[in-house]
């Protein structure tokens, strides 16, 4: 395979399939997220934004010194992991692993808490997802 220039695989890339619609003038902006280093000390939850437009929504929760995260809700369905530490999400009578291996996706409306390992500190990552839909911010 003979080489590619970069450009030309940009250009490749802006080739739309038939029937689609042009892509907006200016596309949004790509900004990278830098999750929390090691969480040290603060208070004993903290909560933290780190992107929120109209589609989704990342928040990070730093969980210490045995702090549970109560029931509650959300109105969008969102999806739910540890960046840091592990413990386990309660979903009614239901309980599930929280760690860097593992996912929790909720519908809108689930009520759930999370409480971290007996002993460590936790930070979760929280993406609210489909907001442009959802009721208001």
């Amino acid at each position: 395979m003979k080489d590619v220039t970069p450009s030309l695989l940009f250009a490749c890339a802006l080739v739309l399939p038939v029937g689609a619609q042009t892509p907006p003038a200016e596309a949004p902006a790509v900004r990278p997220i830098e999750f929390p280093a090691e969480p040290g000390e603060g208070q004993p939850r903290e909560v933290k934004v780190l992107h929120d437009d109209p589609a989704v929504k990342l928040v990070t929760i730093t969980l210490r010194k045995g702090t549970v995260l109560p029931a509650h809700s959300a109105p969008v369905p969102v999806t739910i992991q540890a960046l840091r530490g592990a413990g386990t999400i309660v979903i009614g009578d239901t309980r599930h692993r929280l760690d860097a291996s593992h996912a929790i996706v909720l519908p809108a409306g689930t009520s759930h808490a999370v409480e971290p390992d007996a002993g460590t500190t936790m930070v979760v990552l929280v993406h609210h997802l489909g907001r442009a839909a959802a009721a208001p911010r």
